[in-house]
């Protein structure tokens, strides 16, 4: 059974179908991506998986369970996290204070333990900032753990979002372009960092534009075009297939 399943997904605004009846597997352990040129429906897509947008038809199957339409803190609490192709960090707190934020999702202190600072909400603050810490290590982040967010560079805020977003634990990380922005030496650092959390025994599922990039560390691709799944298979299979060749570089004209 697939971590997570999009199954004849459809949203439409209006008169527009931005993603439609989109069948979609992402396997546990694996590496999954979501391509397709500017406005195809990606990040819509990662919207109606994440909570953000309700379908208007189809499901969004999470081990199983439909999840559709359900808020984002549910989802969020299942054990999927993301981050957003806008950066949305609270750049007036520090690079660490950000990341304890995602850390307090899995926090059991509610307002009465935050006020009065028992000695059992003390300790689990404690292990909300050694997590916050691990989460900026894995990311490159620790020794800027005081600097502003603001101060980081674009690079780096990037990276920042993936640390909020591994703090809350969760066991499918959804990436929403995160190599956007990047020069060519930030993108190599980045998948390395995406594998070594593969290897930290999570599920990623990403939207992208680069091909190049995606083609380099996916596992499986598919390929979104005018919200339509033109392509699905191995990097090897969906490089060399007509209809996303001719959705990125245009139908050649006789």
């Amino acid at each position: 059974m697939a971590l997570l399943e999009l199954n004849k997904l459809t949203i439409q605004f209006g008169g527009l179908i931005a993603v439609n009846k989109v069948d979609l597997k992402v396997e546990k352990g694996q590496i999954s991506a979501l391509i397709g040129p500017n406005g195809a429906g990606k990040s819509t897509a990662f919207n109606l998986a994440t909570g953000i947008y309700s379908p208007t038809s189809g499901k969004v199957l999470y081990k199983g369970q439909d999840i559709s339409g359900k808020p984002p803190y549910y989802i969020n609490g299942l054990g999927i996290a993301r981050t957003f192709q806008n950066i949305r960090l609270f750049k007036e707190l520090t690079v660490l204070d950000n990341v304890k934020i995602g850390c307090h999702s899995r926090s059991k202190a509610g307002i009465f333990g935050a006020i009065t600072r028992l000695s059992a909400i003390k300790n689990e603050e404690k292990q909300i900032e050694e997590k916050a810490f691990q989460a900026l290590k894995l990311m490159g982040l620790d020794k800027k753990y005081d600097e502003f967010a603001d101060n980081l560079s674009y690079g780096e805020q990037r990276c920042l979002e993936i640390a909020r977003a591994m703090a809350s634990e969760p066991e499918l990380l959804l990436l929403d372009e995160p190599a956007a922005g990047m020069n060519l030496q930030e993108k190599i650092v980045l998948i390395e960092k995406i594998n070594k959390i593969r290897e930290m025994g999570l599920t990623i599922f990403l939207v992208e534009h680069d091909m190049k990039f995606v083609m380099g560390l996916s596992d499986r691709v598919a390929v979104l075009d005018y919200g339509v799944k033109i392509a699905d298979g191995t990097p090897e299979e969906v490089q060399v297939n007509a209809d996303v060749i001719a959705a990125y570089l245009g139908k050649e004209v006789v």
